[in-house]
């Protein structure tokens, strides 16, 4: 005979006990990967990368000021064409 009831779910307290059970394991879970993200954000093979990319950004950026400041100095005519040239061709080799 079907009644009602709690029947076999436990009531309530089976509710509780999984939301219970699944903030426990959300909150492992997010512990987990912020201690892995600081330990990766953290090695020394990162802060090498990120070395090296700050590296080539700043020499790009000083070889377009030197292109820059060649391309001023033929414009002014200090320099002529075939030295505004081989200064580009110094830069880009």
């Amino acid at each position: 005979m079907m009644g009602f009831g709690p029947g076999m779910m436990g009531g309530g307290f089976s509710f509780i006990f999984w939301i219970v059970i699944i903030g426990v394991v959300y909150y492992f879970f997010k512990e987990y990967n912020r201690n892995n993200n600081r330990r990766n954000g953290n090695s020394d093979y990162s802060r090498h990368r990120d070395f090296e990319n700050r590296k080539e950004i700043e020499s790009r950026r000083n070889e377009d000021r030197a292109e820059q400041i060649a391309r001023e100095r033929y414009a002014k005519g200090e320099i002529t064409k075939e030295e505004l040239k081989e200064i580009i061709d110094n830069l880009n080799n």
